[in-house]
């Protein structure tokens, strides 16, 4: 790495440090309470879930919108305009949730998940100036970042309650206002301190390529055809459509044995502590030890996580703290190593559509697993629930132990 880049690698990754702290404290202020506001408005729990895939459908539009903006301008005009748009969408939600209309809190939402996908590309951010050896690291830093926000997040959900009730406003507004003021942090922090622009100097730098801008389906044909960045892919869908589907129907689940918002806030917080304080650790490990053996360990832990939720029947918290932070944890070695596979695995000029078409991929994903989540809920349990994420982690422990024996991802250099 040249001296100049890096002095820039280590002020990019602090100003997304201080970002992805905001952008996730945002987020995870608002997830489940929009599950709460949900069930509030309709009565009913079967289409909780909803709110999950109108935030997974903003994501996977923000993932390639945003990613073609940065294709064109870099990063940082890119990471603020999906942040600007989930300030407006976290009001609109607030707004839905005061007149009692899905319409406009799912639209909201829509916006809100714009605002996720920059927290989630900040990750290929931090790996545009890392060397080839520290990618995983650079990555898994970014994503550790989002531990205090993640972590604190929900705890913002019971006062600004309190606090939009006592004004007269409907109780589960306030959240969403919370959310709006995070994201408005995230986006003055990028656009003030990103520069210079990390992907705009490291490709001025670069002998690679002109990048290649390509929609959805070209770059995802790029992914599929790489034996890397194709198990990459299927470990970023399966790790985010498991964690998602069991932690969407959490909230209902524990509201419907007692529990109060400020326990479910801290179960949830932990399932957080979980998707990010130890992303350093996979990070590490996925350097170290190789990409496959990282999806392998994170594969076993998302089975051990959904077996310890499925004995979870009637939301005890001993059973609930654990089982949701091991889901947490599972997801971040998944996340940290097959991110890093996409991005090596492709060539340098393909790697910005490449993320972008991956984290599409995810976040659709997600958002099935999220619609389907809750009619399982509702029709068979949450024990089934989690049994079917034992079954869907459990293949990729499988894909992922044979990938193991039988073949290596060389990673490119550039």
């Amino acid at each position: 790495m040249l001296p100049e880049h890096a002095a820039v690698q280590r002020r990019t990754l602090r100003i997304l440090f201080a970002s992805s702290t905001t952008g996730r404290a945002a987020t995870s202020a608002m997830f489940f309470v929009a599950v709460l506001a949900i069930r509030e408005i309709l009565g009913s729990g079967r289409w909780a879930g909803l709110t999950t895939v109108a935030m997974t459908l903003g994501t996977a539009y923000g993932s390639s919108a945003l990613s073609k903006l940065m294709d064109r301008s870099g990063r940082n005009p890119g990471l603020t305009a999906g942040y600007g748009a989930a300030v407006a969408g976290s009001l609109i939600a607030a707004f839905g949730v005061q007149i009692q209309s899905v319409t406009v809190l799912l639209l909201g939402m829509v916006a809100v998940g714009i605002g996720q996908g920059s927290t989630n590309l900040s990750r290929y951010a931090a790996a545009d100036l890392a060397p080839p050896d520290r990618r995983s690291s650079a990555i898994s830093f970014v994503v550790f970042a989002s531990t205090i926000g993640a972590v604190t997040g929900p705890l913002f959900a019971g006062p600004s309650s309190s606090l939009s009730l006592r004004w007269g406003y409907e109780e589960l507004a306030g959240p969403f206002i919370t959310g709006a003021a995070f994201f408005a942090i995230s986006a003055v922090v990028v656009f003030l301190g990103l520069r210079p622009d990390p992907l705009t100097l490291a490709e001025s730098t670069s002998n690679v390529s002109k990048p290649k801008r390509m929609g959805f389906l070209p770059a995802l044909k790029v992914v599929w055809r790489s034996d890397g960045a194709r198990f990459g892919l299927i470990t970023l869908c399966v790790s985010t459509a498991v964690m998602v589907s069991v932690m969407a129907m959490t909230p209902l689940h524990m509201e419907a044995h007692g529990h109060s918002k400020g326990n479910i806030g801290w179960v949830i917080s932990a399932h957080t502590a979980g998707m990010f304080a130890f992303a350093p650790i996979a990070g590490w490990f996925s350097d170290r030890y190789g990409r496959i053996p990282a999806v392998y360990t994170g594969s076993i832990i998302l089975v051990a996580a959904t077996i310890v939720s499925a004995l979870a029947v009637d939301a005890p918290n001993i059973l609930m703290f654990p089982g949701l932070y091991l889901l947490g944890l599972g997801w971040s070695f998944g996340i940290v190593a097959g991110s890093a596979l996409v991005t090596e695995s492709v060539e340098a000029h393909q790697r910005v559509s490449a993320q972008g078409a991956s984290d599409v991929a995810s976040s659709l994903a997600s958002g099935i697993g999220a619609l389907s989540s809750g009619f399982v809920f509702s029709m068979t349990g949450f024990h089934i629930l989690s049994l079917l994420g034992t079954a869907a982690a459990a293949a990729l422990l499988v894909l992922a132990y044979v990938r193991h024996r039988t073949m290596q991802f060389p990673a490119l250099s550039g």
